[in-house]
């Protein structure tokens, strides 16, 4: 992996857009047809930034993964990608998905960042969640990746915790002032984009039948979205 935590400056976003977009899960159609809607707004000139688990799930995992490295578009590592690249030295033969990606793709999912931090924006974008209190370079792997709730300890802080029955919403407890746009939390995602004060929530169950959405971070942070073409996944 390159680097656990990237830094965008603004030369490198050269006065482009910048669209963050949820979970793909492998919904090759309604990715496309997300940027298609995106590129409307400004053609040729958005920076895409995915939230993670672009694979698994849905029908087209490695097309998406193709075609998220082939138009230069930014990713965090999602849990999904985290367990792929887990298993994928003693299961790769048994790995549908392994046979299917080509070793660009593979090397491009093992240099995915945890975190997408943009000063200029005031943003981060990470998979599942920060956990308040807690600078960004002690974050740890599974809370970037698996953390929905966070669950209040006796010294005052909190500790990750990745269900939804204990505890509260992470994202409802961040403390700011960076703004973090996140996936992961499908669970909360079934009225569509989840906003709050200094977070907002990109999972929108586009592989269980919902919406794949996304939102430009800049002036009124406008948000799209685009229906899913079926539930490829009810679990």
């Amino acid at each position: 992996m390159e680097g656990l935590h990237v830094t965008i400056d603004e030369p490198t976003i050269a006065g482009r857009r910048v669209f963050v977009f949820g979970d793909v899960h492998g919904c090759y159609d309604e990715l496309v047809k997300l940027l298609a809607r995106a590129d409307e707004t400004a053609p040729g000139n958005i920076l895409y930034i995915s939230v993670g688990d672009l694979i698994n799930r849905g029908p087209m995992s490695a097309q998406v993964v193709s075609l998220v490295r082939t138009r230069g578009i930014l990713s965090v590592r999602g849990n999904h990608e985290e367990n792929f690249l887990k298993n994928l030295t003693v299961m790769s033969k048994k790995m549908q998905l392994a046979q299917e990606l080509t070793k660009e793709d593979i090397n491009f999912l093992k240099n995915l960042p945890y975190t997408i931090t943009i000063p200029s924006l005031n943003a981060i974008i990470v998979h599942a969640g920060l956990l308040p209190l807690v600078p960004l370079a002690k974050q740890d792997p599974y809370t970037l990746t698996c953390m929905r709730n966070v669950v209040e300890t006796k010294s005052g802080g909190y500790r990750p915790y990745s269900e939804t029955d204990q505890g509260v919403a992470w994202a409802s407890v961040w403390p700011g002032p960076e703004h973090v746009y996140y996936g992961h939390d499908a669970r909360r995602g079934r009225n569509g984009i989840q906003r709050h004060e200094f977070a907002t929530g990109l999972d929108t169950r586009c592989v269980k039948g919902g919406q794949l959405s996304g939102v430009f971070l800049d002036g009124a942070k406008e948000a799209l979205s685009v229906p899913a073409k079926m539930t490829y996944f009810s679990g």
